[in-house]
């Protein structure tokens, strides 16, 4: 018998007996199906027993665990929440002992999709409950379908799993005797961004409810929600020809700031039911309406199972930026959630590297959409259209910055005025932007600083253009002024040039590290495109690409507007016939200028294990993006960049 099934036969504290496990568990806990011996009955009742393993012992532990289950025996006492029989330590494992509700969860019944008159009854019902959880200052963390139970015997709501129990499974006790917790509670799609930052609200509970309601109305999972730049969902969008006060509840249950959310439960119960006589009325209205109108010859050739692909039109060939409109734009949450609460704070400054077509200017651009959206002014400079002659003199170059700043910004240029000869040269630019664009503009400044590798030509000048704006930084510390400027900075390369740490603007703020598209994203984007795969498709797919953004999207692409099948990419995918010659040709110029990142990626695709190269080639590799670390060992990115460089280099 496996090790998650050994307790199956076992009788706990001398009177429940498991008869088998629920469910898959997982690595901290599972839950088991029970009789309960000492009830003089036949056959035994059964009750629900969970298997709590933490991942340390200890004292503390013990007593977090005591504290969560006097909360739950509270809980318990509603008719709607699992009552708990007994919570108890035995042979240094945690057990819980609860009622067995009877009936299925609503994921299946959610998924079949719910009239608007449903979701306003599920609503009162389930924020009726969530009222007594929040008086008894308790935050589920964990709402969804799955975990709300419709009762066999009376149809009502049972809420289950509460998070509280999940923290203690995952309890590490610090060195300093504190417990934390090592994994965020909640589910991906029905958890808001305080709670991921480990600080959940009442609210939070809220935004999960209204997730699920949004999901009961339209048929999606919260994962194929659109979003807009600040991470909003896109309600007005989503909820097109919904009642608009159902829908002004949901679009305020779901906002991505708490504060603007109902605060707990009883406050957004208030307002459901201070307009639930008018909703139902309408609600009932329109449904008879629809009712006349629909032709059932239409509806029955309706399968909410047929996934057809997007006409072409709806595609979008992979190149350059992602639109801010696009429905192609993947989030690697927490990165934009993140950017967007740093850009909001006084002399922000934040760093984005990752190598070329990984996603930096897309995200670029909505951090600064994001901070127009706050009535910022913002400024988009793109070092790549800079005309090399700029980049042979400061001078010249801080000319050629503060030139483009001010026409971004729609303001005259003036360095006539404020460019004075006895000053530096970097005294000049300082002044010209505190004493014109600064004085000019009233409101926050933000400079978004696209491909500045194109400096790194020049390491004196790169030197002091960085130690120039570290300075303005620093200058935001004490002076409101400065404040008002933030600063984001992309590049692709490592930064080699010689810079005092107290000068470099690369060890402050923020720094994000674009990664690669995981394999939920990957099965994500696959599903935007239309295209309905098995997760064995999928995997031979990342085997060959990994999780490499722009590598994805181009297969996907050309798989989805039918210009080859999957099978057909992957076999010219490594050759100058395949969709990727371009790219691949590309990488391949640029390592022929280098002879020793020529031997050590010779030497990285040829070995079947993690190989070291030396730092610089290490480094340099990564930054082309075609390596990726193990250690202070290389590997291949992907199958494809191994596969392509054993021939070609």
């Amino acid at each position: 018998m496996s090790e998650n099934n050994f307790l199956i036969g076992k009788i706990l504290r001398q009177r429940y007996q498991i008869i088998d496990k629920l469910g898959k568990g997982g690595g901290f806990g599972e839950t088991y199906l029970a009789e309960d011996l000492d009830i003089p009955e036949t056959p035994k009742p059964k009750c629900v027993v969970k298997r709590l393993k933490p991942t340390q012992k200890s004292l503390e532990v013990q007593r977090l665990f005591e504290q969560e289950g006097r909360t739950l025996n509270k809980l318990g006492s509603h008719p709607q929440i699992p009552t708990l029989f007994a919570y108890f330590e035995d042979n240094h494992e945690f057990y819980l002992v609860q009622e067995l509700i009877e009936g299925e969860d609503l994921t299946k019944e959610i998924n079949r999709g719910w009239s608007e008159s449903k979701v306003v009854e599920f609503l009162a019902e389930i924020l009726e409950l969530l009222i007594f959880v929040h008086e008894n200052n308790v935050i589920h963390r964990d709402i969804k379908p799955g975990n709300i139970m419709r009762r066999k015997s009376d149809g009502k709501l049972v809420l289950i799993d509460f998070g509280a129990v999940k923290e203690v499974r995952t309890i590490v006790v610090g060195d300093d005797g504190q417990p934390t917790s090592t994994i965020t509670i909640g589910t991906p799609g029905y958890i808001p961004v305080e709670q991921l930052q480990g600080r959940p609200k009442f609210a939070s509970d809220i935004y999960a409810v209204g997730v699920t309601a949004i999901q009961a109305l339209v048929g999606k999972s919260p994962q194929k929600f659109p979003q807009n730049i600040s991470g909003e969902i896109e309600c007005e969008t989503l909820l097109s020809g919904i009642n608009n006060d159902l829908g002004n509840i949901l679009i305020k249950m779901v906002k991505v700031n708490w504060h603007q959310r109902y605060p707990n439960a009883k406050v957004a119960l208030a307002e459901l039911l201070n307009i639930k006589p008018n909703l139902e009325s309408l609600i009932h209205q329109q449904e008879q309406a629809e009712t006349i109108k629909i032709d059932p010859p239409i509806i029955s050739n309706i399968s909410s199972n047929n996934i057809t692909q997007p006409p072409e039109s709806q595609l979008e060939t992979p190149s350059g930026q992602v639109p801010l409109n696009s429905h192609f734009y993947i989030e690697r949450s927490p990165i934009e959630s993140e950017c967007f609460q740093a850009i909001l704070k006084p002399d922000a400054l934040i760093r984005i590297k990752a190598p070329r077509q990984m996603g930096k200017s897309s995200l670029l651009s909505r951090i600064l959409d994001y901070a127009s959206q706050q009535d910022y002014r913002t400024v988009y400079l793109d070092f790549q259209t800079i005309d090399p002659e700029f980049i042979e003199n400061l001078d010249q170059f801080l000319q050629w910055f503060c030139a483009n700043v001010s026409d971004e910004l729609n303001l005259e240029e003036q360095l006539d005025k404020y460019w004075k000869k006895v000053l530096g040269v970097k005294k000049r630019c300082t002044k010209y932007f505190e004493k014109y664009l600064l004085s000019e503009i009233n409101t926050q400044i933000v400079l978004g600083l696209d491909e500045v590798d194109q400096v790194f030509q020049n390491p004196d000048l790169a030197t002091q253009f960085f130690a120039l704006l570290r300075a303005w930084h620093e200058q935001g510390k004490n002076n409101p002024d400065w404040q008002r400027l933030r600063l984001i900075i992309v590049h692709s390369k490592e930064v080699y040039i010689p810079m005092n740490i107290n000068q470099s603007p690369f060890n402050v703020g923020l720094g994000i590290e674009l990664p690669e598209f995981n394999l939920e994203q990957v099965k994500d984007l696959v599903q935007r495109h239309g295209l309905t795969w098995s997760d064995e498709q999928i995997e031979r797919l990342m085997e060959t690409l990994g999780g490499h953004p722009y590598l994805v999207r181009l297969a996907l692409y050309e798989i989805a507007s039918g210009k080859m099948t999957l099978e057909r990419l992957l076999e010219l995918a490594a050759t100058d016939e395949g969709p990727y010659y371009n790219h691949l040709h590309r990488h391949l110029l640029n390592l022929q200028k280098d002879e020793n990142l020529q031997t050590a990626i010779t030497k990285v695709v040829n070995a079947e294990t993690p190989v070291e190269v030396g730092t610089i080639e290490g480094f340099k590799l990564r930054s082309m993006g075609l390596v990726k670390f193990r250690g202070n060992a290389v590997l291949p990115l992907c199958g494809l960049y191994r596969e392509y460089f054993r021939v070609h280099v």
